[in-house]
């Protein structure tokens, strides 16, 4: 028999710690690189079972975004900045034996050009960069100051000012409700409203802009209503600050610092008073690498501040990189909740909001997930896919909110234009092409989406497309009859062959037709293993 193992593909990285056979226990040094479009940073940490220890951490301002008209393009100076940045990172990792995940954000995400900048990374630095949506990184944020504060059941506005968008999340210790990216940065809205001049017309437009971009998310968070806020990142860092030198002696440690609306305000009468960015380096508390783009920055959260009618403002030192490292120990432990909490979540919703049967949506994943469990017992396969395949099975059908003739094609458009909360856009990619697969004809070589996978990905579509095909056809009767679905290798007609084998809770006439529906399905999972599949179903 041919046992086979294809692993995840490049977008999805693969970490270096020990876990044991109950995942309870992990080891291993990780370095969490945050591509943002003003700097890049990075954090090394140990991993245990108790968490993380931070080794040492490196900060470079690069400006990915910088003269970059909407960040819609890369310069060629600003690639080169970003490669020396990340060869210097990569040489400071491989020092502490540290597996790398690296993330990108607003700038790299939305340039035409992003790919040249990836492929240069990955040959000249040896380091795979996955682009993260918006949403995606308001999630990593999110995981980041949770970690660094106790938040409790409290109801908390987490807002992440970067260069190029600004992350806001509400939620508290455990869960989110709202998280979205906005198109307001400090070096995108210093590009568009200031380079030329800082001035009270400019500075006037500017926050009208602000005002007019935050007023939907604003008017969705108020009926919610919240706690606290909590400020992230390095704008926010450089005016909590600002806000503590003005206050008199600034705290030993910054995390956790509290200042209320009207300190805020006096941060931002005093770095407008500054009539250059020489002035603006000397204020108390300013990061001199920040004394460029802090008006934008200041600007942007004083009229958010102002539109949610917040009066008490805290800093967390944690953010993305740390919501990295936290995400990195959670799949390392085998911790579903990062998936089942968020990722699943968000592709119920949007299944949900298709018209989906869910039942019956359930009902399939559940035995899409019983089937690959199976293969792992007798297959090198990879149950680390296991949440790519649920996902598929929920939303194989939400191109039927389009049409049900060709609904699995809208299905693909569908998921890989939603925004789902907790998966990198690899894997939304695969997922939208394993729901692509679930019927009708196969994966080929001439389908563009299919072939622009690398290898390793295109196996992953195949096994799990497989198993979503047969899993359907075991509900062909939509009256989840179908249970107790188990697998295992046996010889048949002199042939080791894989055999389904479940029982039917709805008689024989039922039982058969899903039988027969699930065999005629078997095809695409017999391919990838090189062995014939069997499906028997008994009443």
């Amino acid at each position: 028999m041919d046992h086979v193992r294809w692993g995840r593909g490049s977008g999805n990285p693969h970490y270096s710690g020990d876990v044991t056979d109950d995942d309870s226990t992990v080891s291993g040094t990780v370095a969490a690189i945050d591509i943002g479009t003003n700097s890049v940073h990075m954090v090394v940490a140990r991993i245990d079972d108790k968490g993380f220890t931070v080794v040492t951490s490196e900060k470079e301002v690069v400006r990915l975004g910088e003269g970059s008209e909407g960040l819609d393009h890369l310069t060629r100076e600003a690639m080169d900045r970003g490669v020396a940045a990340l060869a210097h990172m990569r040489r400071v990792a491989d020092a502490h034996g540290a597996t790398i995940r690296a993330v990108a954000t607003s700038a790299v995400r939305e340039a035409g050009n992003a790919d040249i900048f990836v492929t240069r990374v990955r040959e000249e630095c040896g380091i795979t960069v996955e682009v993260i949506s918006g949403i995606e990184e308001a999630r990593l944020i999110a995981l980041g100051v949770r970690q660094s504060l106790n938040l409790g059941s409290d109801d908390v506005v987490m807002i992440d000012i970067g260069g190029g968008s600004t992350e806001v999340t509400l939620g508290n210790g455990r869960r989110t409700r709202i998280a979205q990216s906005i198109k307001l940065g400090a070096v995108r809205l210093t590009d568009r409203f200031l380079s030329a001049a800082t001035n009270d017309v400019t500075v006037r437009n500017l926050r009208s802009h602000v005002r007019m971009s935050f007023a939907n998310l604003a008017h969705e968070i108020a009926p919610h209503g919240f706690d606290r806020v909590v400020l992230s990142s390095g704008t926010c860092e450089t005016l909590a600050r600002i806000a503590a030198a003005m206050g008199g002696a600034p705290p030993r440690q910054l995390n956790g610092f509290r200042f209320d609306r009207g300190q805020l305000d006096a941060v931002v009468e005093e770095v407008l008073r500054a009539d250059s960015v020489e002035s603006r380096r000397a204020i108390g508390g300013m990061d001199p690498r920040r004394a460029d783009i802090i008006v934008a920055g200041a600007v942007i959260l004083q009229e958010m501040v102002r539109a949610l009618g917040a009066e008490v403002l805290e800093y967390s030192e944690y953010a993305l990189r740390e919501g990295v490292l936290i995400d990195c120990i959670q799949r390392m432990r085998g911790d579903r909740t990062w998936r089942t909490n968020s990722a699943l979540d968000s592709a119920r919703r949007l299944a949900d909001r298709c018209s989906v049967d869910m039942e019956h949506a359930g009902h399939v994943a559940a035995v899409s997930l019983s089937i690959l469990r199976s293969l792992a017992r007798s297959y090198e396969v990879d149950l680390s896919l296991a949440p790519l395949l649920e996902a598929a099975a929920i939303l194989a059908n939400v191109g039927n909110a389009v049409s049900y003739s060709r609904h699995h094609h809208h299905s693909y458009y569908i998921i890989r234009n939603a925004d789902l909360v907790g998966f990198s856009d690899a894997e939304i990619e695969t997922i939208a092409l394993v729901s692509r697969y679930h019927r009708k004809g196969g994966p080929k070589k001439s389908h563009p989406e299919f072939e622009g996978l690398d290898e390793e990905s295109r196996h992953d579509v195949e096994l799990l497309a497989g198993i979503l095909r047969i899993a359907t056809g075991l509900d062909r009767s939509h009256d989840r009859s179908v249970s107790i679905v188990n697998g295992s290798v046996r010889t048949v007609a002199g042939r080791d062959t894989f055999i389904v084998s479940a029982r039917c809770s709805a008689g024989d006439e039922v039982a058969e037709l899903n039988r027969y529906t699930a065999q005629s399905r078997t095809g695409l999972l017999e391919e990838y293993l090189g062995d014939p599949v069997l499906v028997q179903v008994g009443a």
